[in-house]
Parts: C-alpha cells; sequence; structure tokens
C-alpha cells in the first residue's frame, strides 16, 4: 500500500482533498484511478473531488482538478478558494494576490482576512472562444437552441474555463433534473437551471459533468451571472448572492468584464490515506 498524506477542505458545502507536491516529487500513481477511490464515501474520505497541487513555471501554483468519477475538470471556483486558504495555512501566501495555474486560465487569488477571493477570468460564448462576453453582446452571440430529449430549448452557452448551459424557468426546478443529466451527457458541459429572484439575487441548480448535481458550482455560478449580466437581468459591478442547492454562493461581474467569486473556507482534517494500487 503506497501513504499518501491528505488535507481535506470545505467550502459553500464541497468538499475537496488536497495533495500538495510544492516542495516533494510527485508520486507515480494513476491518479484518475486514485480520484475514485479517495474521493468515495467507503473506500475512501467522500470528497466531491481531488485537487493536485505542483510547481508551475507560470504562476504561484499549478492545480490539476480530479472529479469524484476520475475525469479531469478544467478549473474549479471552489476548489481555487480551498487553494488559497491551503497555502495561507502554510505560509505560502503572504502577497497579496497569487496566481494559479489550471488546465485552461491563469486565476487569481486575493485574500481579505479569512475570505478568499477567485478572480475566475473573462466569459466568453462557446461558439466564440476568442471574442469575450462583454455588456454590449448581443443575446444572439451566446444563446443557442439545443435539443433534449424530447423538445427544443433555449440555452445560453458560456465558457468561464469550463463549459456550461444556462437555461432560464421560473418553474420548479426539480421538473429539468432528467433533462439536465441527459443534455450534460450528450454535451459534455455543466448544466446550470437559473431563477432570477431579484437584481442581486438568483437561484441556481448545478449538474456537474463527472460528479452528478452539486451542491454548489463555482464556475456554473459564474457562467449564470455573466448570461444574467449580458442580458441585463442582474447588476454589473455588484455583488450577486447566488442560492444553490446547499449554500450559497457571492459573485459578481467586475469592472474590467471578470468574474469573481469570494467565501470562507474551513479546514476539515489531514492524516494519511493508504492507496491500494490497481492490480
Amino acid at each position: 500500500m503506497q501513504p499518501i498524506f491528505f488535507t481535506k477542505l470545505t467550502t459553500a458545502s464541497t468538499c475537496y482533498i488536497i495533495l500538495n507536491y510544492l516542495e516533494h516529487p510527485v508520486l507515480p500513481l494513476d491518479y484518475t484511478h486514485l480520484a475514485q477511490k479517495m474521493t468515495h464515501e467507503e473506500t475512501g474520505i467522500s470528497a466531491d473531488g481531488l485537487i493536485i497541487l505542483l510547481p508551475s513555471d507560470q504562476a504561484d501554483a499549478k492545480a490539476i482538478f480530479y472529479n469524484k468519477d476520475g475525469s479531469l475538470a478544467n478549473t474549479c471556483a471552489n476548489g481555487l478558494k480551498l487553494i488559497g486558504y491551503h497555502l495561507a495555512e502554510i505560509g505560502r501566501f503572504t502577497e497579496p494576490s497569487i496566481t494559479i495555474e489550471t488546465r485552461t486560465t491563469l486565476a487569481t487569488l486575493s485574500l481579505d482576512h479569512s475570505i478568499i477571493s477567485v478572480d475566475l477570468g473573462i466569459p466568453y460564448p462557446l461558439n466564440n472562444l476568442s471574442t469575450p462576453l462583454t455588456l454590449n453582446s448581443p443575446i444572439s452571440e451566446f444563446c443557442e437552441e439545443i435539443s433534449t430529449s424530447s423538445e427544443n430549448w433555449e440555452a445560453d452557452t458560456i465558457s468561464i474555463g469550463n463549459p456550461h448551459f444556462i437555461i432560464y424557468t421560473d418553474d420548479d426546478h426539480e421538473y429539468f433534473q432528467d433533462e439536465m443529466k441527459y443534455l450534460s451527457s450528450q454535451n459534455d458541459v455543466n448544466i446550470g437551471v437559473l431563477t432570477i429572484i431579484h437584481p442581486s439575487e438568483v437561484l441556481l441548480t448545478t449538474y456537474e459533468r463527472g460528479l452528478g448535481f452539486t451542491s454548489s458550482c463555482g464556475t456554473n455560478a459564474a457562467a449564470a451571472i455573466a448570461s444574467a449580466v449580458a442580458r441585463r437581468l442582474v447588476k454589473p459591478y455588484d455583488w450577486v448572492t447566488v442560492h444553490c442547492r446547499e449554500a450559497d454562493l457571492q459573485l459578481k461581474w467586475d469592472e474590467n468584464g471578470h468574474l469573481i467569486e469570494k467565501g470562507s473556507c474551513t479546514k476539515v482534517c489531514c492524516g494519511t490515506y493508504f492507496y491500494q494500487e490497481q492490480e
């Protein structure tokens, strides 16, 4: 068995396991299999995902995000907050801000007492990743007709590191659950069903590829806010409360057209996991 030292942290009702290789050689393991085993409720420590921290040539650290099923996520807003908390705890977050390299983005993290802010960058229409979404973008640039298992719907298709479909409704979100699973699997995207409550308050249900229905998803919430701001349904530049299934997230579209998420984090435990490799 391979002993692996880990730290488990939580934010916004999601939990992630961090393996820190910033100062130690990376263990030569099958990390897809490790993520499946280590996040499992019975064979592991029960978590929403696994984060590998590595040195980076272009940032303060590099993060690789694994979903529960072992698949890779491009980035993870909640995970980035936890990375900031972890690095602050071990004395590697001493400047006003640091940068974290992900598969698709270079995220900037800021620390204000116990609150971690993550600059997720600029949103883009999924069908045009070279043209940023702005306050002047016509809806036709990011809204598309998508095929469900029984009919066609409209969805705002947005990339904020990860790909997302945002679907608007005033109905009960449970009505959409089966189709959310279908759309995610057919299009390899995260699905968000969004209801506008107030220009500074929304309700969001998320189905994440590789994970399923989640307590909260930071990048899906960011895509939802980007969509709602571009449609003039919520306010730019002000913090918006996103009510997710089991937690609230705070996000805003800032003066530079970037999506910012902030929140507090908590360390759950740390210890040694004994990994049995596949035979």
